[in-house]
C-alpha cells in the first residue's frame, strides 16, 4: 500500500512538472510581453506634463461642482433633461463630470498596478522558500495570473489618460471659442441656467411635434416649470414648423443655424417667465442663493 502511494506521488510530481512548462508559456497569450517592453503607447512625458498642468484648473471646478445638479434645476424641475449644444456652461459642466470619472479610473488603475507589482515581488520571495514542486507550481501560477492582470491594467490606465487629455483639449477649445474666462465659477453657471432650460424645452417641443404632431407630456411639464404655458409653446413651435414647411416646399429647409436662432429667440422672449412659476410655488424669483454659491470677486463686485 505504501509502495503504491509512493508511486502515485511520484507520478503526480511528474505531472506537476509538465504542467509547469505549460504555465510558463501562459504569459504569451496575454499582453504581458508587450507591456513589459513599453507599458504606455501614446502617453509620454510631454503629454503627461500637459495633463498635469491643465488638470489643476479642472480639479478646482470639479470641487466646486460636487453636487449633481444646479439650484435652478432643483427648484424648477426634478427630471434630468438634455440641453442644446450652445448651453455652454452645461457643456463645460458635463466635461468636468467626465474628467472626474476618468480621474477616478486613473487612480484606481494606478493603485492596482502598484499593488500587483508589490504582490509579484512578495510571491517571488515566497517561491524561493517553497518546499516542494506543488507549492512552487501554485506560486508560479499566482505570479503569472498577477502579471497578466498587471499587463491588462496598463491598457485601461492609458485609455483613461488619453480620454482626460482629449477632454482637457476640448474644455480649453470651448472656453476660447465661447469667450469663457478661466476663473468662471458656480455663479456664472447658475445665471446661464434659465436660458439653457428654455432652449432645451423648446428643442424638445419641436422634436415632439415632428415625431408625434403634438408636444409631449414631459415637455409640457418642463415648460410649465419655467412659467411658460404649453399653449404659448404650441403657438411658437407650430409657427416655426409652418414657416419651415413653406421653405421646404421651395427646397430651402431651415438649416442648423436657423434652428438655433429660433431657440435663442425663445430664450430671449420667455427669459422672465420663470418668475410666474416661482410666484405659484411660493418661492423667491431670486433663484440663486449667494450664501450657498461659489462667487468669485469678479462676479460679486459686478453684481453689487
Amino acid at each position: 500500500m505504501a509502495k503504491k502511494y509512493l508511486l502515485s506521488t511520484q507520478k503526480l510530481s511528474q505531472q506537476i512538472k509538465e504542467a509547469s512548462k505549460v504555465f510558463d508559456n501562459l504569459t504569451l497569450l496575454s499582453r504581458y510581453e508587450i507591456v513589459s517592453k513599453q507599458p504606455l503607447k501614446v502617453i509620454n512625458t510631454e503629454k503627461m506634463n500637459y495633463i498635469v498642468k491643465e488638470i489643476s484648473e479642472v480639479n478646482e471646478k470639479v470641487y466646486n461642482f460636487s453636487r449633481s445638479t444646479s439650484q435652478v434645476s432643483r427648484k424648477l424641475q426634478t427630471l434630468s433633461m438634455l440641453f442644446p449644444a450652445d448651453a455652454t456652461y452645461r457643456v463645460l459642466h458635463q466635461i468636468l463630470a467626465q474628467i472626474e470619472r476618468k480621474q477616478q479610473a486613473v487612480t484606481e488603475n494606478t493603485f492596482k498596478i502598484k499593488k500587483d507589482l508589490l504582490k509579484i515581488e512578495k510571491l517571488k520571495r515566497k517561491l524561493k522558500k517553497a518546499k516542494d514542486d506543488l507549492e512552487k507550481t501554485e506560486i508560479k501560477l499566482e505570479i503569472q495570473e498577477t502579471q497578466i492582470r498587471l499587463s491588462n491594467t496598463f491598457s485601461y490606465l492609458e485609455a483613461a489618460l488619453k480620454e482626460i487629455g482629449f477632454l482637457l483639449e476640448t474644455y480649453e477649445e470651448i472656453k476660447k471659442n465661447k469667450n469663457i474666462p478661466d476663473n468662471w465659477d458656480e455663479y456664472d453657471f447658475e445665471k446661464a441656467e434659465i436660458e439653457a432650460h428654455i432652449k432645451g424645452a423648446f428643442r424638445n417641443a419641436i422634436r415632439d411635434y415632428l415625431v408625434h404632431g403634438r408636444i409631449g407630456m414631459g415637455t409640457c411639464e418642463w415648460l410649465e416649470q419655467l412659467g411658460i404655458s404649453p399653449f404659448e409653446a404650441i403657438y411658437e413651435v407650430s409657427n416655426f414648423i409652418a414657416q419651415a414647411n413653406l421653405k421646404m416646399n421651395n427646397k430651402q429647409p431651415p438649416d442648423y443655424d436657423e434652428f438655433y436662432e429660433f431657440l435663442n429667440k425663445m430664450a430671449e422672449k420667455y427669459k422672465n417667465c420663470y418668475k410666474k412659476a416661482c410666484k405659484n410655488l411660493g418661492i423667491s424669483d431670486k433663484l440663486i442663493s449667494e450664501r450657498f454659491t461659489l462667487i468669485l470677486p469678479k462676479n460679486f463686485e459686478k453684481d453689487k
